[in-house]
This record gives C-alpha cells, structure tokens and sequence, in this order.
C-alpha cells in the first residue's frame, strides 16, 4: 500500500473546483466549511482519482465528509435515479454513527440528491419496505436492520 503524500498548499475547498461539482462545492459552503482538515486535504485528491484509500483518524476530523463527497459525485456522474436502485451503501456499527452520517449526508446532498435514505430500526419495517421499494440510491443502514430486510427478502440492490 502506498502512504499519502502531505497535504496540498491549497487546502480550500474550492481547490476542488473541477474535481467536484458546483453544487457539491455550493453545499459544503452552505455547511460553513472554507478549509479542508488535514485528512481531507491529503485523501479527497486520491479518492475522487478513484484510488483506494484506506484512513484512520480520530473522531472528528474529517473522514465522513471526505467519504460522503465520493459518494454524491458519484452518484451525479453515473447520473443515478431512484429507479436505478442503490448505488451507495453505508454501513456504520451504531445508530448513533448512522444518525451523524445520514445528517452530513443531507446536508452534502440536499441541493442535488434527493433520494438518499437512513435505515436503522427504529420506523416500521414495511415502511422501510416502500421507501426502499420507490428507489433509494445512497443507503445509510446499520448492519442489524440490513440483515433483517435481507432475512426476509428486500432486494436493495437493482442489478438489471
């Protein structure tokens, strides 16, 4: 595995101009972020290149953000729809993770996506079924409720 290469001189967001959206970099402004963190700064050139990318930071620095960029600039280049099923999937160990990642995620997504869908336990399982059914291209899920709607047959992913 190769080590990532110190942060750029430029650790604007709108660095990323061309690499990333204008309405991505519009929503991240939105949120009150100018500067990339560090972790940020060294790994979004390598991610959005494609590029595996493996991060560990402490809590609070950056990294889901970093991931949940990725995430929506794929889904608008692919030109996802909810017809097309998902594209994206999320899975995080706790709720209380789950929460914090879906609320970046809508707030990163909210001026181009609108069909991203946080799915962990506590809403009705066959109101689970019917969002999920409609489309739901950028899934956050705990792996417990995942497993239950695989248990009993809801198919998230559309291959065709």
């Amino acid at each position: 595995m190769e080590s990532v290469v110190e942060s750029p001189d430029d650790n604007s967001f709108s660095s990323l101009k061309g690499k990333v959206s204008d309405l991505t970099l519009k929503a991240i402004a939105e949120m009150g972020f100018e500067k990339m963190p560090q972790i940020q700064a060294k790994t979004l050139p390598h991610i959005l290149e494609g590029r595996d990318t493996v991060v560990s930071a402490k809590t609070g620095s950056g990294k889901t953000l970093a991931f949940l960029i990725l995430a929506v600039e794929r889904m608008k280049y692919l030109t996802f729809k909810p017809r097309n099923g998902t594209g994206v999937m999320i899975i995080s160990p706790t709720r209380e993770i789950s929460l914090q990642t879906y609320g970046v995620l809508k707030k990163i997504s909210k001026i181009s996506l609108s069909n991203s869908w946080f799915n962990y336990g506590w809403w009705g399982q066959e109101s689970e079924v019917r969002k999920l059914e409609n489309g739901c291209n950028i899934l956050v899920a705990t792996p417990g409720r995942l497993l239950d709607h695989l248990q009993v047959g809801i198919f998230i992913f559309n291959f065709s």
